[in-house]
């Protein structure tokens, strides 16, 4: 397997980000940089580790620290661009799977074992290589009816249904949790500010072990949170933006810029015109292409914005030279 790390001012740039994130120092990027520079010249050696997995492998930042933070800047490696980069799945399969785990309301990382893409030995080396987080079965955890209360209070029904996040294991203060999907780390940081006395140990498990485990915890059969009519503050979802620096190599990144447009032009009374993801996609492209010329610039920010007249996409050139 092909490493996805990036190469010098980029490392550089991911170490200065955790940094400003006061979870690392300079002296900790350095050791790193050095610690991959001695590997890479190692005899025999034909795979760099991950910036962050260094850090992790450290314990100077936790998996979720990493995630989080490369994900708030745009510099993450989804699962979804790493099948396809690597060449591990056809792009056309990986999209059309990404699209069949949101119409049947199934974690995408299920979706692929469930419908026998990739192995689960293989899919357990990917995604420990990505997040530095093991992928198991729950089969063998034995419940503790005992701390049922503590597992509830910390993570209850209503959470676990909506995020696909089930609490397993406590233990001392290490609470071992259940995830299906990269995202949910997202959740797990901040549940962890909530009940910072605790350590909280993520582990990606196959959503049928959720379902399974969430019976058992909260006595009653997972269900998908039925829709209610409720007020949307569409300041959230008008404050998502992505940062573009491949359009052809992170397409799922667009895609969820695409949905979320979709999504708050149907929120905000727009007529539907059908499915224009492909559209969107070329969209996003051209406009790349146009101002990373224009600005000589790496990298275009791309968001929405809503005025009285219309909801716009707009794109600011980053990086700029």
């Amino acid at each position: 397997m092909k490493s996805m790390e990036p190469k010098g001012q980029s490392r550089r740039k991911i170490g200065a980000l955790l940094v400003d994130e006061g979870l690392v120092n300079p002296e900790d990027v350095q050791r790193v940089l050095s610690i991959q520079k001695k590997k890479s010249e190692s005899p025999g050696s034909n795979k760099s580790r991950l910036f962050g997995m260094i850090l992790c492998d450290l314990n100077l930042i936790t998996p979720t620290d990493n995630y989080c933070v490369l994900e708030k800047h745009g510099k993450l490696v989804t699962l979804q661009d790493f099948l396809i980069q690597q060449q591990i799945l056809p792009k056309s399969s990986v999209e059309k799977t990404w699209n069949r785990s949101i119409e049947m309301n199934i974690p995408f990382m299920s979706l692929l074992l469930d419908e026998k893409l990739i192995s689960k030995s293989k899919l357990q080396q990917i995604v420990f290589d990505l997040f530095y987080i093991p992928f198991r079965s729950i089969s063998d955890i034995i419940f503790d009816a005992a701390v049922r209360p503590t597992l509830s209070l910390i993570i209850n029904k209503e959470m676990a249904r909506e995020h696909r996040v089930i609490p397993l294991i406590f233990k001392g203060n290490t609470l071992v949790c259940g995830i299906t999907d990269p995202d949910n780390l997202v959740f797990i940081r901040n549940v962890n500010n909530q009940f910072p006395q605790y350590r909280f140990k993520p582990l990606f498990i196959p959503f049928s072990g959720f379902t399974w485990f969430y019976k058992m915890l909260y006595e009653e059969a997972w269900a998908a949170k039925k829709e209610v009519q409720k007020p949307v503050d569409l300041s959230l979802l008008l404050s998502f933006c992505v940062t573009i620096t491949d359009p052809g190599g992170q397409v799922q990144a667009i895609a969820s810029l695409y949905k979320r447009y979709e999504w708050v032009r149907q929120l905000l009374g727009y007529p539907a015109k059908g499915d224009r993801a492909k559209r969107f996609q070329t969209f996003v492209a051209q406009s790349h292409e146009r101002i990373t010329r224009e600005y000589a610039c790496t990298a275009v920010e791309f968001s929405l914005k809503n005025d009285p007249t219309q909801l716009q996409i707009m794109a600011y050139p980053k990086d700029q030279e």
